[in-house]
């Protein structure tokens, strides 16, 4: 994976690659399993996770990425949000120099290769199909908080929205509505600390898509993963991303530079996603 464009643009695919499907009218409706325990019963588990989720308005870390594909990438890079508006993530695989930066908004799509001076710009819609998938919703998805698909982060006043679940020592939520087909629930441990996303077809109980979540940490913004593993699958080959992240800054001055140098060429993403669709 030499090419610079193409790593970025497979990151934002496998960025969105859960939501596929519109809304569908049929129901989740998980298995609900007993409690393993006791002090399980005392405790509203929904509302024990709702207390785990802070604010924030702004982020900003350094990390690195690794990429399968077919073959291997791996880089440091720099990662910055600003909440509900725009994701940055800049690839700086030796001494720190940006290679690539990737740019997504709330309806935008921006993929730079600064080495081979070429660059994507794109309506976001042509990752996310028409769902109701929100640039707050990848956010959540990067950092490990739990949302509902469209609506945002769930809090107190969602929790009609939810279904809630326990299995031995772990804690299901899982949105009421499902999507073509697909329902989707987030996994807690018995610390409130979340697990996985996980993606099902309608009737089964094996992922079909999974985001697995560690290194939770307790700060200002509350619960936040600082690694995520996401595995998809993206014109008919199996991916994979991990991102790991160093200390996050929170609610600092963040700069979102989505600027283009007027010598860059011209790509189109569909004719990027052809080539690694043989």
């Amino acid at each position: 994976m030499k090419n610079n464009i193409v790593i970025l643009m497979v990151i934002a695919a496998l960025m969105t690659a859960c939501g596929t499907a519109k809304k569908a009218t049929t129901p989740n409706t998980p298995q609900t399993t007993e409690p393993t325990t006791p002090s399980t019963v005392t405790t509203d588990p929904y509302n024990a996770i709702i207390s785990t989720l802070g604010q924030w308005q702004t982020m900003q870390t350094g990390g690195n990425i690794k990429l399968n594909a077919g073959s291997s990438f791996s880089s440091s890079v720099q990662v910055r949000m600003v909440r509900d508006k725009a994701i940055f993530i800049s690839l700086r695989p030796v001494l720190g120099i940006e290679v690539g930066k990737l740019i997504i908004t709330a309806d935008s799509l921006y993929a730079v290769d600064k080495v081979h001076k070429r660059y994507i710009a794109e309506k976001v819609s042509i990752l996310t199909s028409g769902i109701p998938l929100t640039v707050s919703d990848v956010q959540d998805i990067f950092l490990g908080r739990p949302f509902i698909l469209g609506k945002g982060t769930i809090n107190i006043d969602s929790k009609a929205d939810m279904t809630v679940n326990r299995e031995g020592n772990s804690v299901i939520l899982a949105p009421n509505e499902s999507y073509k087909g697909y329902s989707y629930a987030f996994s807690f441990n018995k610390s409130n600390r979340i697990a996985s996303l996980d993606i099902m077809p309608a009737g089964s109980t094996t992922p079909a898509y999974q985001v697995k979540y560690s290194d939770v940490r307790t700060t200002s913004a509350g619960n936040i993963a600082h690694e995520m593993n996401a595995q998809a699958t993206v014109e008919s080959k199996k991916m994979s991303l991990t991102l790991s992240y160093k200390d996050i800054d929170w609610n600092g001055k963040v700069t979102i530079d989505s600027s283009i140098s007027g010598n860059y060429s011209r790509m189109s993403a569909r004719d990027l996603f052809s080539m690694f669709a043989n």
